[in-house]
């Protein structure tokens, strides 16, 4: 009977090894800032994909801009970090304030006609004329994007960067061409 207990502890001590802070990925912590034209981008997040064509293979890591544009990757539990290694990175720079005017009221909403309905779905996803692309998010808030938003798509941004074990700190700054500097 104790040999059964014994070997019950001992797998339960094995799967339970997979639970909490002991995940075993190998992460590096990431923090850092994102700028545009000199000036912190308040709002928005940042993503590291793990570049498998580099070796890389894993769980992405993503964080939230603070209004001082830092931010603090996490990956598996808050400010963990990323995993070792390459990784492409997406950008996603908004106006904190949501564009005002966009955000039905009841006397938009009318069963009685649907094309209404269409109309002010299309105004939203598309923004109001001269705003520019615009992101809504789940609450239907339209945001105004700062900084260009083809460099949100870690596949496509061009934006790649290698984190090291210990602590990494990156600055990006979104250029006038959109292009971005790493440093």
């Amino acid at each position: 009977m104790w040999r059964s207990l014994t070997r019950l502890g001992a797998a339960l001590v094995v799967g339970l090894s997979g639970c909490g802070p002991d995940h075993g990925m190998s992460l590096g912590r990431v923090s850092g800032t994102v700028t545009s034209r000199g000036k912190p981008v308040q709002f928005g997040t940042v993503m590291f994909m793990p570049d498998a064509a580099k070796g890389t293979d894993g769980p992405p890591a993503m964080a939230t801009l603070r209004p001082n544009g830092e931010f603090s990757l996490s990956t598996d539990s808050a400010d963990d970090g990323a995993l070792v290694g390459f990784h492409k990175v997406g950008i996603v720079g908004l106006d904190p304030t949501p564009i005002r005017g966009e955000v039905e009221t009841k006397d938009e909403a009318s069963p009685t006609d649907p094309m209404k309905a269409k109309r002010k779905a299309v105004r939203t996803s598309v923004g109001r004329k001269g705003d520019g692309d615009t992101f809504t998010d789940r609450a239907g808030q339209v945001f105004r994007y700062v900084i260009p938003k083809e460099i949100g798509n870690a596949e496509t941004s061009g934006i790649q960067v290698e984190v090291a074990r210990g602590s990494n700190r990156f600055h990006f700054e979104v250029q006038e061409d959109g292009k971005v500097q790493v440093k």
